[in-house]
């Protein structure tokens, strides 16, 4: 091969990177922020991305619950992970539980409220996206946990 057909490859290789690159998404990341807590309930700012404003807010609902159960919360009352921080580990080991927690839209008896604060709107990156104020019942939701020994009651 000659040098300017190796070049010439060379061009034609970096402008399809180039082009590949600059193609693809950057989708953002969702948020979960304490507002505030008192006996046993928790309020969060959650942003949820969507197709469509349901899907948003489903997202932005699920996204609470997940930091609840394999993240937790600093600066509120569940600084740490109701289930652990191993999320698929978790959720294969009690496989029935999470399939009707998400499927079966369960998670959603914990809310107490669930407020849109936003529009649903077009972001930078393209992604539509909403924010929500949720507020959960956490006694409820360890209750739940602990009666299906997902989690040991505390002190036991």
């Amino acid at each position: 091969m000659t040098l300017s057909k190796r070049i010439g490859v060379l061009v034609l290789l970096i402008l399809i990177s180039f082009t590949y690159s600059c193609s693809q998404k950057i989708l953002p990341t969702s948020e979960v922020n304490y507002v505030s807590g008192n006996a046993g309930t928790i309020t969060m700012r959650t942003i949820g991305n969507g197709s469509n404003e349901m899907e948003a807010i489903s997202e932005a609902e699920k996204n609470a619950i997940n930091v609840l159960l394999f993240r937790g919360l600093p600066e509120s009352e569940q600084k740490s992970a109701l289930v652990g921080t191993h999320e698929s580990e978790e959720i294969e080991k009690h496989k029935t539980y999470f399939e009707k927690f998400y499927t079966q839209k369960r998670y959603k008896t914990f809310f107490m409220s669930s407020i849109p604060v936003s529009d649903f709107a077009k972001q930078k990156g393209g992604a539509k996206s909403l924010t929500l104020d949720v507020k959960v019942n956490l006694a409820a939701l360890r209750t739940d946990l602990e009666q299906n020994n997902i989690i040991r009651k505390f002190g036991f």
